[in-house]
Parts: C-alpha cells; structure tokens; sequence
C-alpha cells in the first residue's frame, strides 16, 4: 500500500509531528533519589509541585524501613483521599441539582402566586 507524502506530513505518526511536540524533563527527588521524569514543557512545574508533595506525603511513613511500602503506603492514602473526595463532590452535585429543582417549582408557583395577587390587586382597587 502506497502512502502519500502529503499523509505523513498530517500523520500523527510522522517525525515532524513528533519533533513538534518536544518533551521537557523534570528531574525530582523521591525517598531520597533522583528521578527524571518526561513531560510536557507546560507542565514541568506541577510535576515538580507533585513530587514534592509527594515527598512530603511519604515522610508520614518514614518509619517504615522499606522504601516501596512507604510508597505503597502513600500511594494508597491518596486514593483513599481521592475516593472521599469523588463521593463528597458527587453528594454535591446531588444536592445542587435537588436545590434547583427545587427552585424551579417555587419559581413557578411564585408565578401563580404573583398572578393571584395582581388579580386582587384588582378587585380591589375597582371596589374603592
């Protein structure tokens, strides 16, 4: 099968595309260990702000003699935080979409309200 030049060139595959999307490099210290990461040149800084935070987290176990169960046990106290987090956030959106229903059906029923009482509004002022 024959390709196209003009295909390559637009190909997420070429080399042109994949020079253009350069990889930036972040070197970060873990339990004491430098490690380079590859990243997008944009996100250098927050894999840095990451890393660090993650030191930190993992100093919670320093206690512990192995360094890949302190990670272990980091890695799960995270997504345990994670979890909590995506069930509190979804408890939320439950309850900000029970609120606007909410609103809607006293919006309506103020409308009817409203009209009740312009309509005595009315009958009043015609009877004085």
């Amino acid at each position: 099968m024959q390709v196209s030049s003009e295909w390559r060139k637009r190909s997420k595959y070429s080399p042109l595309r994949q020079r253009k999307r350069a990889m930036a490099e972040v070197l970060v210290r873990i339990d004491g260990r430098d490690i380079a990461i590859a990243c997008a040149p944009h996100e250098q800084r927050r894999v840095a702000d990451l890393a660090a935070l993650l030191e930190s987290r993992m100093a919670v176990y320093a206690g512990e003699p192995e360094a890949l169960r302190r990670l272990v046990l980091t890695a799960l106290a995270l997504m345990d935080e994670t979890q909590a987090a995506g069930a509190a956030l979804a408890r939320a959106r439950a309850e900000i979409d029970r609120l606007n229903e909410q609103g809607a059906d006293a919006h309506v029923e103020g409308d009817e309200g409203t009209g009740r009482v312009a309509s005595l509004t009315r009958q009043t002022e015609g009877a004085a």
